[in-house]
């Protein structure tokens, strides 16, 4: 029998901005919870390494902290979209 984590009430969703990258795909992350700005160490989520999605200074994440650590993160989700514009060729010939 598996038992399920309950572990919705022990972390908190935050919305960050990356301030600069740091060895081993970690990221000095930046966040306004309520008033009081915090700069945090956090780690990229296993889904998001097996998807290569790679992360920029100035990006705005969703990341989880745990409310026993609130110095390290997670982060689970870019909120910045980079698409790359279309470019048109003309061939003039």
């Amino acid at each position: 029998m598996k038992t399920q984590k309950q572990d919705s009430d022990k972390t908190i969703e935050v919305e960050g901005t990356v301030v600069a990258a740091l060895p081993k795909l970690e990221y000095k992350v930046e966040i306004d919870f309520k008033g009081i700005k915090h700069t945090l160490t956090c780690h990229v989520s296993g889904k998001m390494k097996t998807r290569f999605i790679n992360l920029e200074l100035g990006d705005k994440v969703l990341l989880r902290i745990s409310l026993y650590d609130i110095d390290r993160g997670i982060i689970f989700r870019r909120l910045t979209s980079r698409q790359k514009p279309v470019v048109q060729v003309e061939n003039n010939g």
